[in-house]
């Protein structure tokens, strides 16, 4: 009986629940069903986009109409739930070109005029007669785009691409566009004029250029430029970026041609970046922008990748640029990765005595000797993290010629990780010993040595060479 009565109990509140929810207002119902949405689809900023198709039953205004006539009524009456959806599939057998376009046109007018959060994933689609109508569907509403992402086969790029023309884009935001395939024809122009309030812009392909005329600054924060080794971004663009997008933060572009604008004044003595915290640049060995980076100031830099595309010989054997912009910058940089600069080994030292905050270091073509390692090495007569080299280095990976010695490298790990553990009320406790080395040296012959064994158990990672299988550096 006792059950029975719970039950009784169980059925009752559920049905005075039930018709609480059935008594809502509409505008309240309205807002709830716009926050399950947006729990559901924009939890995470670095993907806003859901990844089931629009055409999919589960998806939030679907599902939300399946209820009753009464959720269904409020779901349809209400363009916001209609502006984030997904088209197409990473998997071409899922993509029904003839339904998605059907789909696309249905939520497009359930979304009146409000400003469009987009995926359209048609990466492995060829087929031009059907997939081309569901982009000029999406592209009709170019003028609604907020975040879209458009990753397309590279027989598609000039439906999307064209966009990208003065006053085409008056509420783009993020834009991502990738294509897949060889570009064998034209190339892309993005002129950011055309979208005054964009904020990010990538892109992975070729035969790429940025126009930054139109206006004195723009408001963009980020540009990602990937797999573009024949494009048309210049020196002179890489300064564009620096002056002209002054809240700049993250600046990933290949300089690939060598020319400056013609008509270009003199350098200003000092550029300054004072949001940019991310930097990757790679460029030929016929191209060289270290006359920008002796006058750029970085005073947040948290990460720094520079490569140069292709080995050939260099016409100088060192480049101090580097080392000139930590000297001017004194940044928190976290993260270094050099790819075939052409920087000697003193110089190097000489960087990361600029830099004590470093924890990852990455350096390709340098040959390396037993200096390096020294330099590394804490000495037992210092009390302090700060005076030593780059106290807080966890991750090392060299590769190229690393002529080191056995005693040198013990004394190095040994020495980090003794003062990691012994000495942290003596100012090391913000440092960190190393976890990871990567480099083209004979560790097995050490792994056996008592104090290097002692490290492995602690938790050292010695790799030699050859395949990392772990991403930890």
């Amino acid at each position: 009986m006792d059950r029975i009565s719970e039950d009784n109990m169980t059925i009752q509140q559920f049905e005075h629940s039930s018709s609480v929810a059935q008594n809502l207002a509409p505008e309240l119902l309205r807002e709830i069903f716009l926050h399950c949405v947006s729990g559901e689809d924009r939890a995470n900023d670095t993907d806003p986009y859901p990844q089931r198709s629009l055409r999919c039953v589960f998806e939030a205004p679907l599902l939300l109409g399946r209820v009753c006539s009464r959720w269904r009524s409020v779901s349809i009456s209400s363009p916001e739930l209609w502006v984030c959806f997904t088209v197409g599939d990473r998997d071409r057998s899922l993509c029904h070109l003839e339904k998605d376009l059907e789909a696309t046109q249905y939520w497009m007018s359930k979304s009146g005029s409000r400003p469009l959060s987009i995926l359209a994933c048609y990466l492995l689609t060829e087929d031009q007669e059907l997939l081309q109508p569901v982009l000029e569907c999406l592209v009709s509403q170019s003028w609604r785009w907020e975040n879209i992402k458009v990753m397309v086969s590279s027989h598609f790029k000039n439906i999307v691409l064209p966009l990208f023309r003065p006053g085409d884009l008056p509420r783009l935001v993020k834009f991502d566009y990738r294509i897949g395939g060889p570009v064998t024809d034209g190339s892309a122009e993005f002129v950011l004029s055309s979208a005054p309030r964009l904020q990010s812009l990538q892109y992975r392909g070729r035969k790429v250029h940025v126009d930054f005329g139109g206006r004195k600054e723009h408001n963009i924060k980020r540009i990602v430029i990937t797999y573009d080794w024949d494009g048309r971004i210049s020196l002179g663009d890489l300064l564009a970026c620096f002056t002209r997008c002054p809240l700049l933060e993250e600046l990933q572009i290949p300089i690939c041609v060598r020319e400056w604008e013609e008509g270009r004044h003199e350098l200003p003595s000092a550029i300054c970046a004072f949001h940019l915290t991310h930097l990757s640049l790679t460029w030929s060995p016929a191209i060289d922008p270290g006359h920008l980076f002796d006058r750029l100031f970085l005073p947040v830099l948290i990460s720094l990748e520079l490569a140069v595309a292709v080995d050939t010989p260099f016409s100088h054997t060192d480049w101090p640029h580097l080392q000139a912009m930590l000297a001017n910058s004194l940044p928190p940089l976290r993260i270094l990765r050099l790819r075939r600069l052409p920087i000697r080994e003193v110089t190097l030292i000489g960087c990361l005595g600029l830099i004590p905050t470093l924890n990852s270091l990455n350096v390709q073509g340098v040959d390396f000797s037993d200096r390096f390692l020294h330099s590394l090495t804490i000495a037992e007569a210092v009390t302090h993290a700060s005076q030593n080299q780059c106290p807080c280095l966890e991750r090392i990976r060299l590769g190229w010629k690393c002529d080191f010695s056995e005693r040198a490298m013990i004394e190095m790990i040994v020495s980090r990780m003794e003062k990691n553990t012994k000495n942290a009320g003596l100012g090391f406790a913000s440092g960190r010993a190393p976890i990871a080395i990567k480099c083209p040296f004979a560790f097995g012959r050490i792994q056996s040595y008592p104090d290097i064994a002692a490290c492995i158990k602690d938790g050292l990672v010695l790799v030699d060479g050859g395949y990392w299988q772990t991403d930890i550096v």
